[in-house]
């Protein structure tokens, strides 16, 4: 009975026709939260492209909302919804999207459930309603990707700004230490300020750009990826265990920043190259479900035939995982577990998205040419619009690198001047002290406070130096993938190279001005 069904929200109404329901549906009216899923808007575009695409196989709505709540996207619980008061509940289709509709937060599920309500209650077609759909909501995605986009532009010159700015107070700070004394304290308070700017900075290029998953989110699948995570699980720890042992024996910290970045490296780089090849394969994809479901419509043929009328050339990098699903289909295999495992080996969240929505398209009649437009016509926008993204991120990457070199190296630089400064005013200090004070016979001012600038506590100075160049460090490695996107562990890779550049300099740095300082005396 009706009754004895347990509902989720309070579902009933007492215009629906419906019998009266349990006292558990009698409970106070309930909001459906607000997802914090921050690709909401990218999943409920691929939502609608998909639901458009299989409407073209003329199915029922039953079965139309029934593979929407299939997709695992954070739009989905409202179409499961949906479709739960419809086939659970007995509620009319039109009648269930606005009920759903009025208790959510998220306007853009709520202005869609609404108009899909009136479309539906007119008997408007669902295939153009759908596909009218998800062009407005491609629209506004584009839209909001682009303006994210224009703000990382602005936060990553922003950011080169702050840290330019927030070094140079530092490296100021310390070297007025050099003319009078400003107080442990106060240069205490300034180091820790530029933390907190740097890590503010970082932290706004994170949530200023725009939001969207490029690998897949089941989890790596391609050998790239596989083999990056598993080198990762084996050399993090490794990372680790060597810098404790060096710590333990006594090495430098720049000799344990190169051995922890070398070790890091390869998880790294593999999963940073792996980010270039997904690029490529989502370019291509559009190309590929297009032109397939065209060449299939054309000769009203299966896919299986068509990827045999097909140039594989102009698959572009696709091309290889195309071979291996012609062969795997020509051999018999079941097509859904080939389309899978084409899915696999690239790795993309997008191809995944893309074949989904082609591929459930044709398995429930769909026209191929049909199917394959749809489904091109997302991949194709999300395409362009991370190759836009992709400019401003890898210009920022690059900027990093000089940036990250030129920071480092003044505030490593000026601690050393100040110890060999300190050095040779303490070695005539006590020169002139031994000197019977024949040299200064009237002064009544102590040696010793003749040469202030010795006086300077250099351990703190260190220690408040190497603490922020290793904030900058972790700060810079992560900046470029905010920006960027992709993989978590593309963060590895950069970081890896980061600590690497920050032990070299930690290394040469004190020899360079060492040099330098030598020069100087012996001329």
């Amino acid at each position: 009975m009706v009754t004895s069904i347990k509902l989720p929200i309070k579902f009933w109404k007492k215009d629906s026709g419906v019998a009266e329901p349990s006292e558990a549906a009698r409970k106070p009216k309930q909001k459906i939260n607000k997802p914090s899923d921050r690709n909401l808007q990218f999943d409920l575009f691929a939502q609608l492209t998909y639901m458009a695409a299989i409407a073209t196989a003329r199915i029922s709505r039953s079965e139309l909302f029934e593979s929407a709540c299939k997709l695992p996207y954070s739009s989905t619980p409202y179409f499961r919804q949906v479709h739960f008061l419809a086939e659970k509940v007995g509620i009319d289709y039109a009648e269930a999207c606005r009920m759903i509709a009025e208790r959510t937060k998220v306007e853009e599920i709520r202005g869609f459930l609404l108009r899909l309500s009136g479309a539906l209650a007119s008997g408007e077609d669902e295939e153009e309603f759908l596909k009218r759909e998800a062009g407005v909501i491609a629209d506004n995605f584009t839209n909001r990707y682009e303006r994210d986009v224009e703000s990382l532009k602005k936060w990553t010159d922003a950011y080169v700004t702050l840290v330019v700015a927030a070094g140079l107070i530092v490296i100021v700070s310390v070297i007025s230490m050099m003319i009078y004394d400003v107080g442990t304290g106060m240069i205490v308070g300034i180091a820790f300020t530029m933390v907190l700017v740097t890590c503010l900075g970082a932290w706004i290029l994170y949530i200023s750009s725009p939001h969207e998953v490029k690998t897949r989110v089941k989890g790596p699948t391609s050998r790239l990826q596989i083999m990056a995570t598993k080198l990762f699980v084996m050399l993090g720890p490794l990372a680790a265990t060597v810098a404790a042992l060096m710590f333990l024996a006594g090495f430098s910290l720049g000799s344990i920043l190169i051995a922890g970045g070398a070790i890091l490296f390869l998880p790294g780089f593999l999963m940073n190259r792996n980010d270039g090849k997904l690029s490529k394969i989502d370019y291509d994809i559009p190309t590929v479900v297009r032109v397939l479901g065209g060449v299939t419509s054309a000769i009203g043929t299966t896919v299986t035939q068509a990827l045999g009328q097909i140039d594989k050339r102009s698959m572009g990098v696709l091309t290889p995982e195309m071979n291996r699903l012609r062969y795997r289909l020509d051999a018999g295999i079941d097509p859904k577990a080939c389309w899978d495992r084409f899915v696999d080996e690239t790795g993309s969240e997008l191809v995944e998205r893309t074949i989904c929505m082609f591929w459930d398209a044709l398995s429930m009649g769909a026209d191929p040419g049909k199917a394959g437009e749809a489904s091109s016509v997302f991949a194709a926008r999300i395409a362009h619009l991370r190759a836009t993204r992709s400019m401003v991120a890898v210009t920022f990457q690059w900027l990093i690198l000089p940036l990250h070199i030129a920071m480092v190296g003044l505030m490593l630089f000026i601690p050393q001047i100040m110890t060999m400064f300190t050095e040779m005013i303490n070695q005539s200090a006590e020169a002139l002290t031994s000197n019977s004070n024949s040299s200064l016979p009237n002064s009544s001012v102590p040696i010793g406070e003749l040469f202030a600038f010795g006086n300077v506590d250099l351990t703190i100075i260190n220690i408040l130096v190497t603490f922020v160049v290793l904030v900058l460090t972790a700060a810079n490695a992560f900046a470029p993938k905010a920006a960027g996107g992709g993989h978590n562990l593309r963060i590895v890779y950069n970081l890896s190279i980061m600590m690497i550049i920050t032990g070299a300099l930690m290394l040469a740095i004190p020899v360079f001005t060492r040099s330098i300082f030598q020069s100087i005396v012996d001329t």
